[in-house]
């Protein structure tokens, strides 16, 4: 990246007050926030992890920056960062057509939903990740500075 283009990113940070997402959610009304945040998020499988000893969900992801969307962000001008979630309590995991996955690939995150024990993921591809929970916490963080991007998600 070129230092003008690096400026420029700069530039639009500090006009649009970007601060990292440091977030926790801790009950089923949450999950629609965290859902709506993490809308059309770009996971690659080999960025996911289960640790069953620990019973830790953790994936990183470039989200994508919604939440400035709604901001008259001058040229068009979108955003994407860095982001990884953590979801504890997590006792199981399943795959739903995890077949379709080719490591070489990406899949983008549709929606997140909960069902009694249950966080459910849909991915792009009909694939679902389901975690069988004890109890609702999830951390949602930025890691990174967000990069420009003149593509949005479109939604039907």
């Amino acid at each position: 990246m070129k230092f003008e283009d690096k400026k420029i990113i700069s530039k639009h940070i500090d006009e649009y007050d970007f601060q990292k997402l440091k977030l926790k959610f801790l009950d089923k009304d949450e999950i629609k926030i965290f859902s709506t945040l993490c809308q059309d998020g770009i996971f690659s499988i080999d960025e996911i992890i289960y640790n069953k000893s620990d019973k830790i969900f953790i994936a990183t992801f470039s989200r994508f920056c919604w939440e400035f969307v709604e901001k008259k962000i001058k040229d068009k001008t979108f955003y994407r960062v860095v982001s990884g979630i953590r979801i504890c309590n997590v006792n199981k995991i399943k795959y739903v057509n995890k077949d379709k996955i080719d490591t070489s690939k990406f899949i983008n995150l549709l929606s997140v939903n909960n069902q009694e024990n249950e966080i459910i993921l849909n991915f792009s591809l009909d694939i679902t990740i389901k975690l069988l929970i004890e109890k609702i916490e999830i951390y949602l963080d930025d890691l990174d500075m967000p990069w420009p991007t003149v593509k949005k998600p479109m939604h039907k």
